[in-house]
């Protein structure tokens, strides 16, 4: 669990609700996300106030039981939920009183949920599979600063499948198909971004090359216009704790996260080029 309350911190006191001023960093009380669609909505902590949770359950079906079968079988369980302090009027100054409630579950403003099981498992020594579900909540209105009732809230659920086949030693092969399915919980006066289909293969040479083409496609935009296909082909090479990647594609207008820290970011179509190195 966390709360927050009054915890912006700015290089300039002035502007304490301008992102480019902050100085102080609160991480999110939420799973961070790898999966493309997973992680379309994400949630940001609300450093004027905020109360989140969230809890995690591990577990492993043993070997040779009729679920676990020869490998057996794990499952992770996942939920968080992040609510706001007084429906976000945690603000302090010299004209209104200060009293947010200590703890807020149900009485406060939804901001973020996410309920979500992972099944991983080993089907044999070739293949291996994980299965995803999910739930999630996200007030695209207060989250992205947008004006109340443009686009209220959102609900997705999430379905994701990740096989694994490995066709010789150091060489394997891996497709990934996610799907979304989203709907807005009021009436708003903005459409969101609707259904969403994600493709993806990856052709892995271990330990150093990997080669992957995705696609991202927006087919239940109500504006037919905006019904577009995100294509991404990505190549690179891994020697040691170095990483050298470079890529082409369209990427979408929307909220991009690393780290924790969130931003909007504009569309854009390019190449791209990454290294990354740890020491």
């Amino acid at each position: 669990m966390h709360r927050t309350d009054n915890m912006t911190f700015a290089s300039d006191r002035e502007k304490q609700t301008e992102k480019a001023y902050l100085i102080n960093y609160i991480p999110t009380l939420s799973k961070p996300h790898a999966y493309s669609l997973l992680a379309l909505y994400p949630c940001a902590t609300q450093a004027d106030g905020e109360f989140g949770m969230q809890f995690d359950v591990f577990y492993k079906i043993k070997k040779g039981s009729l679920l676990g079968g020869k490998y057996g079988t794990k499952l992770i369980f996942n939920y968080s939920r992040i609510n706001g302090l007084n429906n976000g009027n945690s603000i302090l100054n010299d004209q209104l009183d200060h009293s947010p409630i200590l703890i807020s579950i149900k009485r406060e403003e939804l901001y973020f949920s996410d309920f979500n099981l992972e099944i991983n498992k080993k089907i044999n020594k070739k293949i291996k599979a994980n299965f995803v579900i999910a739930n999630q909540t996200y007030n695209k209105d207060f989250l992205e600063g947008k004006p109340t009732g443009d686009y209220g809230v959102l609900n997705s659920t999430i379905l994701i499948a990740d096989v694994s086949y490995k066709i010789k030693k150091g060489h394997s092969i891996r497709i990934e198909l996610q799907k979304l399915n989203s709907k807005q919980l009021e009436h708003a006066k903005k459409l969101a971004e609707g259904d969403w289909n994600m493709g993806l293969l990856e052709y892995t040479v271990s330990p150093n090359w990997f080669f992957a083409v995705q696609d991202m496609y927006n087919w239940g935009n109500e504006d037919i216009s905006k019904q577009l296909h995100y294509v991404n082909i990505n190549a690179g090479f891994i020697k040691g704790t170095n990483r050298f990647s470079v890529g082409y594609g369209k990427k979408r207008e929307g909220i991009f996260c690393v780290g924790g820290v969130c931003k909007t970011v504009p569309s854009s179509n390019g190449f791209n080029l990454s290294i990354s190195s740890s020491f």
